[in-house]
């Protein structure tokens, strides 16, 4: 099932589905075993065409394990679509898996990195990863306009 009919058949279960990542499972300093904590991100378009994202920020303990899930819920084309970038965060973690949509699509990073999640159409990316280093670290997100419209968030790591 994927967010977007997740929102329509229950928009409780949505709402705290999309709710911001708190760090209560995650030890700060430990590097965290087992199944990955998710959290989401939901980049919509606002009244006034701009890029939305929802929530704007996470907070997350130094060496937990997380599964970052980007989540693109309307229809879009290459001219419609987003950018989504946190090359920082990247930088500074440990990239364990990126997957692509409800397939079973799965890049085995290990350890290497990738640059930008791109939404052409509607669907999820999601990457595990643990954070290795504390600080604060922009989202940057764009649409394809030109110019572009672009909004920021921000992963903040203790």
């Amino acid at each position: 099932m994927t967010v977007r009919m997740l929102c329509r058949i229950a928009p409780a279960l949505c709402a705290l589905a999309l709710s911001p990542a708190l760090a209560q499972d995650q030890e700060s300093g430990r590097v965290g075993s087992g199944a990955p904590e998710d959290f989401f991100m939901e980049i919509t378009r606002g009244e006034d065409g701009a890029p939305v994202i929802e929530p704007e920020q996470f907070d997350l303990a130094l060496g937990g394990y997380y599964r970052f899930n980007v989540v693109c819920p309307e229809e879009l084309t290459s001219e419609t679509g987003y950018h989504f970038e946190v090359t920082e965060l990247l930088e500074n973690s440990h990239i364990r898996l990126l997957s692509i949509g409800e397939t079973d699509v799965e890049f085995y990073m290990q350890g290497l990195t990738f640059r930008a999640i791109q939404c052409d159409e509607s669907g999820t990316a999601r990457f595990s990863f643990h954070p290795m280093r504390p600080g604060v670290y922009p989202i940057y997100v764009r649409d394809q306009g030109v110019p572009p419209e672009e909004v920021y968030g921000r992963v903040v790591v203790e």
